[in-house]
């Protein structure tokens, strides 16, 4: 350990795994959405926009399932909430290109 920080930090680090019932701290990397993967969401959100009937799930229609299946709980929220965040940038993108087109 570096300094009484660190080593602070990883004993409530631990603290927290013992309360969730884990063995042992996760540092997990993931890579949630990419820049190329925000064309193809901006589709999909333009796609969902369009549709005749109001669209009451939008998040659930724009999540990719088998990444979502595959992530822990904390992985979970940040894709769901990074999700949430983008589709809320892009709808805003959209509105604001179509008052430039009428």
């Amino acid at each position: 350990m570096k300094n009484k920080n660190d080593l602070l930090k990883m004993l409530v680090l631990q603290a927290k795994c013992r309360l969730r019932g884990e063995n042992a701290p996760r540092k997990e990397n993931v890579k949630l959405i990419s820049k190329t993967e925000d064309d193809a969401l901006y589709e999909k959100v333009i796609t969902l926009l369009n549709e005749d009937e109001e669209v009451l799930n939008p998040i659930a229609r724009l999540m990719d399932m088998t990444t979502y299946k595959k992530l822990d709980n904390i992985g979970k929220e940040r894709y769901f909430f990074n999700l949430v965040n983008k589709y809320k940038d892009l709808k805003e993108r959209y509105i604001k290109e179509q008052k430039k087109i009428c």
